[in-house]
């Protein structure tokens, strides 16, 4: 539990130092566009949370050449993603440096999809020569639905938090690699993240937002947790499993890219299409938005870790491609699924 409280008090310590110098630098989001908050939000989170962690870590972790090249990575991810957003990096520029941290991982850290598991009963179905390309797009892909999916308060933060706690659960004392201490590290940095973030205590503490610097390096990190421990020797859970640790962040960009390949558009161009926006669209305040969606998600990794340990994987995989398949159609007809929201809200509130 020292892990935990280390990170906690650390992203504390350094939100406070670090506050002052992000208005003289001009690491801040203003309220422009999009952006609806009040005032200059300092974007610190991720770099508070990287630099507790990392530190912690020297302590608490133990030293091998993989932990090396892990936070290596991370901290490639975190300098690359303040850059952004004090600069706003061509999206080309951060798609190359997340491939450089996916090798730095699969090289260094030993760490790559290498099967999809037993899904047939007659053996793994191994990738092969796939295995590196597949590391590449699943990779990528979760770094930037974390990122997409950062769009009110506590959203990405409190998703990944559930996801960790998911995979402490899940890993138990099978390993003993470290990655109970690093999850508890994680854990700590960002309650206090959210804490901050959600503004709980406005008298004594600022808001702070994570930023790229921030949501890029916890979906890398939980992608490589995923994939780590769902393959060869350090399989502690189905492949299958992995999907539902991290489903809201995976349905969301899945279905979002798909819908905007649809009508011609950049996947990478921003919209209002994400789930929080159908919500919110709907007339739900972003606590509520925050609440349901965090709710969601913990009922997703129950109904993983229940179908990790009483049904086979094709069962849990065709299960999820049931919920895939029902979201897919519900963000295909958002406006019409934001107007039946909006009526049942107001329903409910007459009664």
């Amino acid at each position: 539990m020292i892990e935990f409280i280390s990170a906690f008090i650390g992203v504390f310590i350094v939100s406070w130092m670090l506050t002052p110098l992000s208005a003289k630098v001009g690491l801040v989001d203003k309220p422009v566009g999009r952006k609806q908050h009040k005032g200059d939000i300092p974007l610190i989170g991720g770099l508070a949370m990287f630099a507790s962690c990392s530190v912690a870590a020297l302590f608490f972790v133990p030293h091998s050449s993989e932990m090396t090249y892990l936070l290596a990575a991370c901290g490639m991810l975190v300098m690359t993603g303040s850059i952004d957003d004090r600069f706003d990096l061509h999206y080309y520029i951060r798609l190359g440096v997340q491939a450089l941290a996916t090798a730095m991982l699969i090289w260094g850290a030993n760490t790559q999809l290498t099967s999809f598991g037993n899904l047939f009963g007659f053996g793994e179905i191994q990738l092969g020569w796939l295995s590196i390309p597949v590391t590449f797009i699943a990779v990528i892909g979760m770094i930037n639905a974390f990122n997409m999916i950062d769009g009110i308060d506590g959203l990405s933060g409190g998703l990944t938090l559930i996801s960790a706690i998911g995979l402490y659960f899940l890993i138990g004392d099978k390993i003993s690699d470290g990655a109970q201490n690093i999850l508890l590290l994680l854990m700590g940095a960002l309650t206090a993240y959210l804490i901050l973030n959600v503004h709980i205590f406005p008298k004594w503490t600022t808001k702070i937002f994570m930023g790229d610097a921030g949501s890029m390096v916890l979906g890398f990190v939980i992608t490589s947790f995923l994939i780590r421990y769902s393959q060869e020797s350090k399989e502690i859970m189905m492949p299958v499993t992995a999907l539902w640790i991290a489903a809201i962040p995976l349905l969301d960009i899945l279905v979002t890219t798909i819908r905007r390949v649809r009508h011609g558009k950049n996947p990478f161009h921003p919209d209002r299409t994400h789930v929080h926006h159908i919500f919110l669209r709907a007339g739900f305040s972003k606590a509520t938005t925050l609440t349901i969606l965090l709710v969601i998600q913990t009922l997703f990794i129950c109904i993983g870790v229940m179908l990790q340990r009483n049904a086979p994987p094709l069962g849990s995989l065709l299960v999820f491609l049931v919920f895939f398949t029902g979201y897919l159609n519900a963000i295909g007809h958002a406006f019409k699924l934001a107007k039946y929201l909006r009526k049942t809200k107001k329903r409910k509130n007459t009664l």
